[in-house]
Formats: C-alpha cells, structure tokens, sequence
C-alpha cells in the first residue's frame, strides 16, 4: 500500500469521524440534553392547568357564597318579613285592647248614675238611707251597686242616729246590706270608729268594723282589728283575738 493511499485512508476516518461527531452531537445528544427542559416545559404546562383547576374552583366556591350571601339575604328577608308580621300582630293586640278598653269606659260611663239615694227600713221601723255621688250597677252581680263617695244614715224615733261615711261601698238593694270600705267613719253618741271596712247588715241590727279599727270617746282610744256594733242598743264586742290598746285621755 502507498503512501498516498494511507493518507486517502486517514483523511476519509478523520471526515467520517468529523460528520460523525457532528451527527451525534446535533442529531442525537440534544434530545437527550433538552429533555430536562421538555420536563421543565410539561411541569409549567401542568402547574397552569392546576392553576386553571384551581381558579375554577375559586370561581365555584365564590359562586356557591354568593349562593349563600343570596340564601342569607332571603332568610334576613324572612326574618324581617316575620317581625313586621309580629309587630304588626302586636300593634292589632295593642289596638284590641285600648279598643276593648275604651268600650269597657264607655259602657261604664254610660252605666254611671249620679246622686243616687236609697230609703229603706227594716222590721224593728229603722230607716236606712244611704247616698252616693257616683253609682253603676255591678257587672258581676246586678243586684249589688258599686257607689262612690257614699254617706249613709241609720234613723229611728227611739234611738239616736248612727252616720256612716266611705270612700267607696257595695250596697245590696235585694237585702238591703252594705259594705263600706276606704276612710269609714262611724259616728254615734259622741264616739267615732275610724276602720278600713264595715259590713252593716240591717235586719240583724250589726254592722261589722274590721281592719285598722280605732274607737274614740271623750275618755279614751281602743285600737283594735274587729269589732261588732249592735245598732239598736250601741254596745260593742270585740272579736279580735289580738291584745287591744286603750289609751285614757
């Protein structure tokens, strides 16, 4: 073999080698060399649909609390509507009840009667008169009368008269039988029963002084919480079963 054969050889190794490496290195080790940044590209591909997952997720849950925002909007509304619906109801109750009222005074005031007087006497010839500013007939029993600023007087041509006076009374026309209550005062033969109530009850000839009970005279005071006046003779039995005071003056 020559010489120049040997170099034609040489040369023609060192031209493959040459387009050999050049193939390798632009043909087949890039891909191998870009692979990472193929990885690196597919990572940021997924990490966006993620994200575009994810936004749509927010999306979703932002429309469910608008949702929700509406759902509580509608039961505020509700809540509202229930409140006007039960103040309106309260109002109505309310207005019932003063209408209630001012019928209950309108039938009152037309019940009332003024200046009422009654006369009556019982079977030992005691004439009774009893005398009120203010009357109406009792709503619970029509044959009692429920009087104001009453004033009532116990006659007889035998015996002295015994004068009542009270705040208020319930007198009952049926059975001629009183109950004063509020400031009573009886005065008789120059004594005076102050008390809280008194029950005269005529044709038994007593009435009853019960309740803060305070009996004067020109001698002395008893303070007692019961006690029974008989209207014929004037005598006075003490029911109390507490101590009684007497003061002498």
């Amino acid at each position: 073999m020559s010489v120049k054969t040997l170099l034609q050889l040489i040369l023609f190794l060192l031209i493959f080698l040459i387009i050999g490496g050049i193939y390798y290195l632009y043909f087949y080790s890039d891909p191998m060399t870009k692979r990472p940044e193929l990885s690196e590209d597919l990572a940021k591909v997924s990490n966006e649909i993620k994200e575009e997952n994810l936004s749509g997720e927010e999306i979703l849950i932002d429309a469910g609390s608008i949702g929700n925002i509406k759902s509580d909007n509608g039961k505020i509304e509700d809540d509202n509507l229930k409140n006007l619906n039960l103040n309106n109801v309260d109002d109505e109750r309310k207005k019932s009840k003063e209408n209630d009222q001012k019928n209950k005074n309108l039938d009152e005031i037309k019940n009332l009667t003024k200046e009422i007087e009654y006369i009556t006497t019982n079977r030992n010839g005691d004439i009774f008169k009893i005398s009120a500013k203010y009357g109406k007939t009792n709503m619970e029993n029509t044959n009692i009368l429920d009087l104001e600023k009453v004033e009532g007087v116990i006659s007889s041509k035998y015996r002295s008269t015994i004068e009542i006076s009270s705040d208020k009374a319930n007198y009952n026309y049926d059975n001629q039988d009183s109950k004063f209550y509020g400031n009573v005062i009886v005065i008789y033969d120059k004594k005076i029963i102050n008390c809280d109530n008194l029950d005269l009850i005529l044709n038994d000839n007593i009435a009853v002084a019960y309740n803060n009970v305070v009996v004067k005279d020109e001698k002395s005071i008893m303070k007692a919480q019961i006690i029974t006046l008989n209207t014929l003779d004037k005598s006075i039995n003490i029911n109390s079963k507490e101590k009684i005071k007497i003061i002498s003056n």
